[in-house]
């Protein structure tokens, strides 16, 4: 889960996976893992819902909308303007950075101070003004959470307004966020801790110790996961008593990355790993190739789909085995 990833170069994944045997993966999951090509450098965060990928494009101001059938970008929709990202905006400084889907809709948010609304059925945008340099995003019942690194800040955003319900101060150097167990959790990379919130009010409830170099967070199993770049690690978090209950080292089967997320009851991470969470072990591994990396995850047409330096990958979930 090393950040030593800035020089490496990209091969087709293809190239690097044996094709697998008969499959009864559905016709949208081909038989091998492949790359992507999303128009540009894709961000890290992605979405799968309303039956495409969606992926923010950093470098061109778009979300490729991506079909999982074809691999191909079947629209691309202006979201932000990389041009007008502020000068401290030196951590996160791609437009947009992050994009979800929540309330019936795309979001998008990036290092510009923009969010932008993608209508799934129309492809339509509307954008909004939020203030700070945007990098992750997640949904609350009520409200969309927002990171950012550079400015030390949680924004709330109220989807029915429209506009920024809150804006959350001193809690540092905040990568990845989730809500869950009826609070806000944001992993604070430069304070090294994980802190929770209470959504309603922006209040700091605690703040976990999670040394060294925490990165990102998912929500499942009845605890809250949080990737750790050194040493590379996942750390299982209790939300009754507030602490870490597990440390589940990585090793060389893991692959590198720092993206966590929880689907079809496992938490997955590295490139590509299933974590039984009931065993706190890895049940099913992919070897994504030497060299690579995730940083990013996103599930749906029965497949991983991985973000990798810009591009993105599609692993099948046969092949996690």
């Amino acid at each position: 889960m090393s950040r030593a990833w800035i020089t490496f170069a990209v091969v087709p994944l293809v190239a690097l996976v044996a094709c697998a045997g008969p499959s009864s993966a559905p016709s949208s999951s081909p038989a091998v893992a492949r790359d992507l090509d999303p128009g540009g450098a894709a961000s890290q965060q992605l979405a799968f819902d309303f039956g495409s990928l969606w992926v923010a494009v950093g470098d061109k101001g778009t979300v490729a909308r991506i079909d999982p059938i074809t691999g191909k970008v079947a629209a691309e929709l202006k979201v932000s303007d990389p041009s007008r990202v502020p000068p401290r905006a030196h951590v996160v400084h791609v437009a947009p950075s992050a994009v979800v889907s929540a309330f019936g809709a795309i979001w998008a948010v990036g290092a510009d101070g923009v969010l932008a609304r993608i209508d799934p059925a129309t492809n339509a945008v509307a954008t909004f003004d939020v203030a700070v340099v945007g990098g992750y995003m997640a949904a609350s019942d009520t409200a969309l959470w927002i990171s950012s690194y550079d400015d030390g800040a949680l924004v709330a955003f109220d989807p029915v307004s429209r506009t920024v319900a809150s804006t959350v101060t001193g809690v540092g150097g905040v990568f990845g966020v989730a809500v869950g167990f009826g609070s806000v959790w944001a992993v604070s990379k430069s304070g090294h801790e994980v802190v929770r919130l209470d959504p309603k009010t922006g209040t700091v409830i605690v703040r976990i110790p999670a040394p060294r170099s925490p990165d990102y967070v998912a929500i499942g199993a009845g605890s809250v996961w949080v990737t750790r770049e050194t040493p590379a690690a996942v750390l299982r978090i209790d939300p009754a008593s507030n602490a870490v209950s597990a440390t589940m080292s990585a090793d060389a089967s893991w692959g590198t990355g720092t993206g966590i997320a929880f689907y079809d009851g496992a938490i997955w991470a590295g490139c590509l790993v299933r974590i039984d969470p009931g065993t706190e072990k890895v049940a099913a591994a992919f070897s994504c190739g030497a060299g690579r990396s995730q940083g990013g995850l996103a599930f749906g047409a029965a497949s991983a789909w991985v973000w990798d330096f810009g591009r993105v990958h599609q692993v099948p979930l046969a092949l996690v085995r």
